[in-house]
């Protein structure tokens, strides 16, 4: 299965190399120079913004090395590049400025596909999905959504929980922190209320934290794909990651990974 992948990949990748253009025939990243497919190809070296304190998605473990949900994407990407891979950390507010300037070659940190950032950065077709769900210690006597208002909610700058909170949220009291880590310390500690994140972390917490805490029995708020993110204008990159992640997907790594770290088979609906 996984040679095939990498065969079909490969496959792409020399026929958008041979084409070396967009379909409105630019050439690289906004018609300014060469794809990002040609620097990593060449240089056999594929840089990635991760996050390394937002488990499942990414983590720095004891041993010093990345593990997680988007690091085994990244690891997988680059293979079928036949490239080392160079992992940037990142956080929430962090990521787009990254590709903007250049540091990273692509984004694989749990990066929602909101409409207003299909606006400044490239957006891939979904690896995953996901909701956004509330935690609180579990003693808490805050029951529904309409309970928090008026309490200190936390949430990690940059990120969909925190415009949720602003948008729909406006009588709680938000409290952004710049790591998912800093708001399950926050709540921890007594800091905080309740803490908003994604299912796929709150799922984390619940391993981590045990019966200290629970999640409101309430649906999950802004049900969402998640997507690589990629600098603007380099359509025959884009093409690539979006070939890499559709072949991915149905893999047997890909399903292998969704059960190791969220604990369930990959979603009909990414596939």
């Amino acid at each position: 299965m996984r040679k095939g992948i990498r065969a079909a990949i490969a496959a792409l990748a020399v026929v958008l190399l041979a084409s070396g253009c967009t379909s409105s025939g630019q050439t690289g990243p906004a018609a300014g120079g060469p794809s990002t497919l040609t620097k990593v190809l060449e240089n056999k070296k594929l840089t990635v913004g991760v996050f390394a304190d937002a488990p499942p998605y990414g983590v720095m473990n004891s041993s010093g090395q990345y593990e997680g949900f988007d690091i085994d994407k990244a690891h997988a990407l680059a293979d079928s590049l036949g490239a080392e891979v160079e992992f940037v950390s990142t956080t929430n507010a962090s990521r787009i400025p990254m590709l903007e300037t250049g540091k990273v070659d692509v984004i694989i940190a749990a990066l929602t596909n909101l409409d207003e950032r299909a606006q400044v950065v490239a957006m891939t077709r979904p690896y995953a999905s996901e909701g956004q769900l509330v935690v609180v210690p579990a003693a808490s006597d805050i029951r529904t959504y309409d309970d928090l208002d008026g309490r200190a909610v936390a949430a990690t700058r940059g990120s969909v929980p925190a415009s949720i909170l602003e948008s729909r949220f406006p009588q709680a009291n938000a409290s952004l922190y710049e790591a998912v880590a800093d708001s399950i310390q926050a709540l921890r500690s007594g800091k905080v209320d309740a803490l908003m994140e994604s299912t796929a972390v709150v799922a984390d917490i619940r391993r981590s934290e045990g019966d200290a805490v629970r999640v409101l029995e309430a649906p999950a708020l802004s049900p969402s794909l998640v997507s690589f993110g990629a600098k603007m204008g380099d359509q025959v990159w884009l093409n690539y990651l979006n070939n890499f992640i559709m072949n991915y997907n149905i893999s047997d790594a890909a399903n292998e990974s969704y059960n190791r770290w969220l604990g369930m088979d990959v979603p009909a609906l990414i596939k």
